[in-house]
């Protein structure tokens, strides 16, 4: 096989890598309060201890030399020197870092307490501070702490020194004797700093029961541990030892920390922006050809060419991107010449401001170089609505290292022991899952014994030679298409986006492939491997390895293969599956089995006298214990085929994976059971087996649930989340666990009986513990289910969920409002952050009665996003879609009658017999009854109901909305007699109607046998009825077609969705969203027409992904800016003349435009538009202020883009300048545009790759005029 070699980059220089090779690991680390070091004795002394300990980083605290003396702190051999000193001999602190490892200050105070620098270290930047905390108040201490860190770019920090305070008085103090309570602790400003960057004790994590001491107090006669290390979590585990040492010449004990930050290796993963030129996409598909055409031969297996292939294309990619890199240093190298030129031209002439200009903007060409890194980064954190855009550096830096704090595993528990090192942690998850995925032996003939006992049957013919079927190009391409840009690959580092190219040689060679595993059971060595990560579970123990999932990441090939696989697979399920379980199927809920448990309470509410008891099973890691033999043998029993067969027996025959913590890897090991989490077959596997012990408890006649017109409910089943309706618990419980257990023995599934729990309902004290005695399972109050808390009462439902999810979330926001956010990101926090937990519960417990709740909560929502301040955008125009020109701020109400609105729908379609039968056991007449005909108001029971009666209370508020004359879906038969007569299926006014010849003809009844051809149920009988109602309904009138109502019934794609848009267009009718718009149109002197002004927020506004520049278009359109004149109106004794000319009254229209100190900017950003774009616009306020233009002028849309980005840019510093007595200038705008020329090219740079090339924004009009002025200066 051909394989390219790669060439040596010639720029490449000495690495930080190579520069680290110097200084031997593990770092040494020494910090000590010295208290003074003015004595040379004592410096000497102390600089021969620190001298032989051969320590990489010093920190001392105390040295009392101040700034006239810091000279006697420089020590070469000690390392770099960097210190903080007063003018009188107090306090002093100083850092000494190991000549080897690059350093530079970063700040420092005035009083000699605070020094902090940046090390790099092993490739990573480590901000140390080194501190010597006041003994009295500390909040201006932690103040500039806290300020200036938040400045600063870092992967990791370190905090040491000497802290003077305790985290906790009884482990860091000596004192028996309890003083003043928080005496000697650190105050909470302090904590807040900890937990903000989730900080680590080093010393107490490391000893988490011990005591030990670093300073004695002569005083009060007390030790106490004041000097301390902290360190974000990502460091934590790299910390191989910290020692309290014995105190010699000062009275704090020194801290000795080891730190063995060693470089990880890091795996190549496909650049996915080689993807998005039409050039390089070529080359990929030319290499491609060349490849197949010379290696696609009958004497190499298909699966060692396909392996070898994706070496040659990650070695062809690698060389891709290396030269594309070297372009870039070439590039760099030419603007640091360009930088260096112009600081010479200005030292030989400081004052030439034209040189200066020049200057500036090649500097700030420079910071936002490389935006392909920065786009990396963004895309890793999955933040592509990045709110401080044009400074995207520590807003991003803080984000990465909030991720990867969240990711981080500092300790896990060994054999009784905590361990904190990388290495032990990783060992203990390897160790606990190599014995996990290790293969029980269940004998397969017990297997088969039991899957015959439970006579399944085989499936159809069809349905067999769909699953066997060969698989072709177009099925490829079609799973290919199915999968999200963006998600981590596997060990090969291969995204999807490289199979969408459309390399037809890739495809055609996947399909030989794949349809060589269905044949003869062989794949690529590739497809066995995977790297698992691990996901912390909610509200567990991190110390405990069990209370993390799995994730396998696998290679996206095999996933293209398993994704056609599963397709096919699921075809299947969604005919055999039993509707009780709804779990990764099309068309099924999991508002369904929370509705059917919720009705199933309120059903033992009206039936007292049964007991009963909602089992909620948690099984023991269900997915990893599924026994690989069971569902192999299920296949076989039910025969599936040869090939599918085959094809799952390939992926299940060897597999092995290593375990990833916090970036590194452990030794692979092998898994023989279980499916993998990640896998797109992976669930479908899961619940086809399940399916099978699910069938046995429903033809068990000894287990009973409830039973209603000859149906059972006796489960619902959420993949591993299963609850039982177990009637009369104390006589049944033992066969229920019988029967669980029977089929746990063959198929693997293990129950956990310390967390499976049973709630009950209609039992005593007494009987609850008589059926503790008999199950040894946990009674609670409560239980949770799917995310839902549930008790015994559902008008529990409201505390339990809403209002106790409401205090999270007002903790949440009142955490948040500290952010220094835009209003854009405040809006974004609450769609992120607030509206999915909320929307949760809507969907799943539409309960609400009383609007006031909702309206209390979204004041809060309000609130937060207006900073506690009064608003400055009307309400409706902040909750207005933002293709409508609004802000859309989400409104709670209006989802949550959306979602109440979408339980409805079940109550029209009528399909869902079992869920209608439970919901409704009790109801004399029909459903359709109580929607239209409002028998609701006539049947009281209707009303004792905790469900019904909050949903009927919302579907009459906006029933006459979306009806005005008898509906199409309404069935009369149903609405009076559906109780009598129990059919499935109801004849509907759309199908016993003729259509009206037109809007003003009344529809006519069809006749008897018109209605027995569609519905044979109807007799004459029947008919007589069906004509009664026709007549009572006549004076209203019909629909004669389809509205909004019925077209919600028959979708099941983003019904919530739909009806918020539409309760929001209805709530929005009475606002009129033209306000702004007409007073725009009294300030420019000129109509505005509605497709113009919406053309600024369907296209203007879509221009960038940047927030910021989005945020300036909206507050220039709604007028949020406020004006002298609008104060003046608010508060008596203000002026509202011009903050700028003085003389003006400063009107909107005057503030942001007929000011005379902005004529002449505005005149000179026309003037330099034209110039750069090659136009000839004339100035009008409209033009810059709004980006409107006659459309007889003829522009393309490259030009209309630069140009929207040229006004806003200067509009974003007139707001910057808003009381500003000066106009902003032609260097700030110009700066300005390059910031937005860098965000365009990162919103460019995040756009998902299609497989297609993709059309990038010219740039070059201005690259050249901004060539053109710094040559020319």
């Amino acid at each position: 096989m051909r394989r390219k070699r790669m060439k040596r980059n010639p720029l490449m220089t000495t690495t930080l890598h190579q520069k680290m090779s110097k200084v031997s690991l593990p770092l040494k680390c020494y910090s000590n309060n010295v208290n003074g070091l003015n004595s040379p004795n004592k410096r000497r002394r102390l600089f021969n201890t620190l001298k032989k300990g051969r320590y990489n980083i010093i920190a001392l605290q105390e040295t009392h030399i101040d700034v006239n003396h810091i000279s006697y702190l420089k020590k070469s051999y000690l390392g770099k020197e960097f210190s903080a000193a007063d003018t009188v001999k107090k306090r002093g602190v100083v850092l000494y870092i190991d000549q080897a490892i690059p350093a530079e200050e970063q700040f420092k105070d005035k009083e000699g307490r605070i020094i902090a620098i940046r090390a790099e270290i092993a490739g990573e930047k480590i901000l140390i501070c080194n501190i010597y905390a006041p003994n009295g108040p500390k909040t201006k201490f932690i103040k500039f702490l806290r300020e200036n860190i938040a400045k600063i770019e870092f992967d990791h920090i370190i905090i040491l020194g000497d802290f003077n305070g305790v985290l906790d008085t009884v482990r860091d103090t000596s004192r028996t004797i309890k003083k003043e309570k928080n005496t000697g602790t650190l105050p909470k400003y302090f904590v807040t700093l900890k937990d903000e960057y989730d900080l680590i004790d080093v010393w107490r994590e490391q000893n988490p029961g011990g005591k030990d001491y670093t300073y004695f107090s002569s005083r009060h006669r007390t030790w106490s541990r004041i000097d301390m290390v902290w360190v974000l979590k990502s460091l934590a585990t790299k910390i191989e030892n910290i020692k309290i040492l014995s105190r010699d010449l000062p009275d704090h004990c020194p801290l000795l920390l080891e730190i063995n930050k060693k470089s990880t290796f890091k795996k190549w993963r496909l650049n996915e922006n080689l993807l998005k030129q039409g050039n390089d996409i070529e080359k990929i598909k030319n290499m491609t050809k060349e490849y197949f055409k010379y290696n696609d031969t009958k004497e190499m297996r298909p699966q060692i060419i396909w392996d070898a292939f994706k070496a040659v294309a990650r070695g062809f990619l690698i060389q891709l991107n290396a030269s594309k890199i070297k372009q870039k240093e070439l590039e760099m190298v030419k603007l640091n010449n360009e930088i260096e030129g112009k600081e010479k031209d200005l030292k030989a002439n400081p004052r030439n401001q034209s040189t200066k200009r020049a200057l500036d903007i090649l500097r700030k060409r420079k910071a936002n170089w490389d935006m392909e890194k920065i786009a990396n980064q963004i895309k890793w954190v999955k933040q592509n609505a990045f709110e401080n855009a044009n400074k995207p550096g520590k807003w991003l830096a803080r984000l990465i290292r909030k991720k990867r704090q969240n990711q981080q595993i500092i300790a896990i528990k060994s054999k009784g022991k905590i361990v904190t090192s990388d290495e032990n942690i990783r060992e203990e998850f390897k160790t606990f899952y190599e014995k996990l995925y290790t293969k029980e032996t269940i004998n397969p003939e017990k297997i088969m014994e039991y899957l015959g006992k439970q006579n399944l049957g085989k499936i159809t013919d069809a349905q067999r030679l769909n699953l066997n079927k060969e698989i072709t190009n177009e099925e490829i391409l079609k799973a290919i298409n199915s999968f999200e840009s963006n998600k981590a690959p596997g060990p090969d580092g291969f995204t999807i986006a490289f199979y969408k190219i459309g390399q037809k040689e890739v495809i055609r060679f996947l399909c030989k492939l794949m349809n060589q595993a269905l044949q003869e059971k062989i794949i690529p060595e590739t497809w066995k491997e995977a790297i698992i990560i691990m996901i912390p579970k909610e509200n567990s123990d991190g110390l405990d390895v069990q209370n993390y999932r799995p994730i396998s990441l696998l290679n996206t090939d095999y996933k293209i293969f398993t994704k056609i696989l599963a397709n096919r697979m699921k075809e299947f399920l969604e005919e055999w599956i039993g509707e009780d379980q709804t779990g990764f199927l099309s068309a099924r809920s999991i508002k369904d089995n929370v509705r059917i448990i919720i009705d199933a309470i309120e059903y033992y509410e009206q039936n007292s006298q049964k007991e009963v008891g909602f089992l909620a099973l948690d099984a023991e890691k269900a997915f990893d214990n599924l026994n690989w033999n069971f569902f192999k043998l299920l296949l076989q029993e039910l025969d599936f085929g040869f090939q599918f067969q085959n094809g799952i027996n390939s992926i299940y025959e060897e597999q092995w994976a290593k375990i990833q913590i916090n970036g590194s890897e452990s030794t692979k090991f092998k898994i023989n059971k279980g499916t993998r989490q990640g896998c797109p077959l992976s669930p479908l596997i899961f619940i086809f087996a399940l399916e099978v012990l699910l069938r046995a408890i429903n033809r068990d006649q000894k287990l009973q649930g409830i039973r209603l017109d000859n149906r059972d409910y006796k489960f619902r089943a959420f993949a591993d989340d299963l609850i039982c309706i177990i009637e009369n618990p104390r006589k049944s419980i033992q066969d229920w666990l019988s029967k669980i257990d029977e089929f746990g023995k063959v198929a693997g599934l293990k129950i956990n009986s310390k967390k499976t729990k049973i709630l009950t309902k209609n039992m005593s004290k007494e009987k609850q513990k008589e059926l503790f005695d008999i199950s040894g399972l946990e009674i609670p109050a409560k239980i949770k289910y799917l995310g839902i808390w549930l008790s015994a009462k559902n008008n529990k439902l409201l505390d339990l969920n809403y209002l106790s999810k409401w205090k999270e979330i007002q903790s949440d926001l009142e955490k948040w409002s500290n952010l220094n956010v835009s209003l854009m990101g405040r809006i974004a926090i609450i769609k992120m952050n607030v509206l999915p937990k909320m929307l949760y519960m809507f969907q799943n417990i539409p309960i609400i009665r009383k609007a006031t709740l909702l309206n209390n909560w979204q004041k809060e929502i309000m609130k937060f996003i207006w900073k506690k301040k009064k608003a400055r955008i009307k309400y409706s125009t902040m909750i207005s879609p933002k293709k409508q020109g609004g802000f859309g701020v989400p409104d709670l109400k209006l989802y949550h009658d959306a979602c109440a609105l979408n339980w409805i729908t079940e109550w029209t379609k009528l399909k869902q017999i079992k869920i209608l039968n439970l919901e409704g056991h009790e109801l004399r007449r029909g459903w359709h009854g109580y929607l239209w005909y409002n028998k609701s108001k006539i049947e009281k029971q209707f009303g004792n109901h905790f469900i019904r009666s909050s949903l009927i209370k919302i579907w009459d508020k906006y029933k006459r909305q979306f009806h005005t004359k008898n509906p199409l879906w309404l069935s009369p038969l149903e609405a009076n007699h559906r109780r009598l007569l129990g059919w499935r299926d109801w004849p509907t006014y759309k199908e016993i109607l003729n259509s009206a010849l037109n809007t003003n003809t009344t529809p006519q009844l069809k006749d008897l046998q018109e209605i027995q051809s569609i519905n044979r149920n109807v007799t004459w009988y029947h008919y007589f009825q069906i004509k009664e109602s026709y007549k009572k309904d006549n004076p209203e009138g019909f629909e004669t077609e389809q509205g909004f109502w019925d077209r919600i019934c028959q979708s099941n794609k983003k019904v919530i969705s739909i009806l918020y848009s539409k309760l929001l267009e209805w709530e929005l009718q009475s606002e009129g969203t033209t306000k702004a718009m007409i007073q725009w149109a009294n300030n420019i002197s000129r109509p505005i027409y509605m497709h113009e002004w919406e053309s600024i927020w369907r296209k203007k506004i879509k221009y960038s992904y940047s927030t910021d520049m989005k945020e300036n278009w909206l507050k220039v359109l709604h007028r949020w800016y406020l004006t002298p004149k609008k104060i003046g109106l608010m508060y008596k004794k203000a002026n509202n003349k011009c903050w700028r000319c003085k003389t003006q009254i400063g009107s909107y229209h005057h503030m942001w435009w007929s000011c005379k100190k902005l004529e002449k900017f505005w005149t000179m950003v026309l003037e330099e538009s034209n110039k750069i774009l090659k136009t000839n616009f004339k100035k009008a306020p409209e033009l810059l202020l709004l980006g409107l233009y006659d459309q007889s002028i003829m522009v393309d849309r490259n030009t209309d883009k630069l140009f929207t980005f040229c006004i806003t840019a200067a509009r974003m510093l007139v707001a910057k300048q808003w009381k500003s007595e000066n106009a902003p200038t032609k260097e700030a705008w110009l700066g300005k545009l390059i910031e937005i020329k860098d965000m365009d090219k990162l919103t460019f740079l995040l756009r998902k790759s299609n497989g297609r090339a993709m059309k990038e924004t010219d740039w070059s009009p201005l690259e050249d005029y901004i060539k053109k002025i710094t040559s020319k200066n």
